[in-house]
């Protein structure tokens, strides 16, 4: 490794606070050939959580990216679901042409993104880097994905500091008997009717016990809380 990237990287997990911290890793993109930098907290699979960043994006972009895009962002679903590098492209964004338009007119367009995932704090924290000019290649990617994971493990937890109570893990979801017993029924496909006739209850409360564990679980929906009990571990 080289001896600056080396000292840059000792800086970073040497800082005791994120707002010293990214300076640190503002240089350090710049000197691996990035003009922008921003990193990235969200929770993954809550809408009630709201994601916050720092950056050296442009205002304008910030500003731009807060009004249109922030709610439908293609790096953040992707990172949510991946550890791998995000490369930006025109085909990554193809879902979104209008945010791709908008990283071209701001001349952010060359860039990649790497999320890293703080399993026991449910977060996910992801660093943009962006320039100008110049593709980013697949070897680039693979010479600081090693970096950028340990750099990001420090920062999450830099992040943790300075915002716990916002940041801290919710309470895991208490279901009733009654709850546990419809939502292993709706896991196998049954419906509000079906489920009435296995318990022996009204159907109107089947219902009521399905808007409680949308509720719970900050679903969307019933499949959503379906999904959302399985990964709290109740299926």
């Amino acid at each position: 490794m080289e001896r600056w990237k080396e000292s840059q990287i000792e800086q970073i997990t040497r800082a005791k606070e994120i707002d010293n911290a990214f300076p640190i890793l503002r240089n350090f993109a710049n000197n691996i050939g990035f003009q922008y930098c921003g990193i990235k907290v969200s929770r993954p699979g809550t809408t009630s959580f709201k994601p916050f960043f720092i950056n050296n994006f442009t205002p304008a972009w910030n500003e731009e990216y807060q009004n249109n895009f922030s709610a439908n962002d293609p790096i953040t679903e992707y990172c949510h679901k991946s550890m791998l590098p995000f490369l930006w492209s025109r085909k990554a964004f193809s879902k979104t042409p209008l945010m791709w338009s908008a990283l071209q007119n701001h001349r952010m367009e060359h860039g990649w993104s790497q999320p890293f995932h703080d399993e026991k704090n449910d977060l996910c924290c992801t660093i943009s880097l962006a320039r100008p000019y110049c593709e980013v290649f697949a070897l680039e990617l693979y010479d600081q994905y090693g970096v950028l994971q340990y750099v990001l493990q420090h920062l999450c937890a830099l992040f943790l500091i300075a915002f716990p109570p916002m940041l801290a893990k919710p309470p895991p979801v208490r279901l009733s008997i009654r709850e546990l017993e419809i939502v292993k029924l709706c896991a196998l496909g049954k419906t509000a009717w079906e489920i009435g006739q296995i318990l022996n209850v009204a159907e109107r409360t089947v219902n009521y016990h399905i808007k409680n564990l949308i509720t719970k679980f900050n679903a969307c929906n019933k499949m959503s809380a379906v999904i959302a009990a399985s990964k709290a571990g109740y299926l």
